[in-house]
């Protein structure tokens, strides 16, 4: 996100009412100040690959738990990256509130399989786990932040 798509969001926010006139001003001289985050950590590339692109691959990359790779992968592009680009970082946040409200999903379906409620629910967390990380992935590509729906807020959305 480039530095003047930046200042149009914080313009939008405190247009909406959700920013006060002092929290716009305080953000705003924030992103202005020298402390802010040199321009090629905001809109840029991590490892040779455009951000949006990145943040694409990040959730997609969550299908290959069906494969033999894991889950690993995911998780490996969210810290490898979120240090490089806040965009990564936001994206990587919400994936991974998924990934562990999923993982808890998953549990208590694997534990509720006695009492037989615990096979549709584990048949419609599979179902989700292919169809939330693809939606994730077009609006990243997109270049919007998507937060996967039924998760627990563990990691910060913002």
């Amino acid at each position: 996100m480039t530095l003047a798509q930046q200042l149009e969001q914080l313009d939008n926010l405190r247009a909406s009412g959700s920013l006060s006139e002092a929290e716009f001003q305080n953000a705003k001289e924030k992103l202005l100040s020298s402390d802010a985050k040199p321009l090629h950590k905001i809109a840029g590339t991590i490892h040779g690959i455009e951000e949006r692109t990145y943040c694409t691959l990040m959730h997609i990359s969550q299908l290959l738990i069906w494969s033999g790779v894991g889950i690993l992968v995911p998780i490996l592009m969210w810290v490898l990256g979120k240090d490089q680009s806040e965009l990564v970082h936001q994206h990587g946040n919400r994936m991974m509130n998924w990934l562990i409200s999923s993982f808890i999903y998953g549990v208590v379906s694997a534990l509720l399989v006695i009492f037989l409620i615990g096979v549709p629910m584990a048949i419609v967390l599979g179902i989700l786990s292919v169809v939330f990380p693809i939606l994730a992935a077009l609006k990243a590509n997109d270049g919007h932040l998507w937060s996967y729906p039924l998760t627990i807020k563990f990691l910060q959305e913002d």
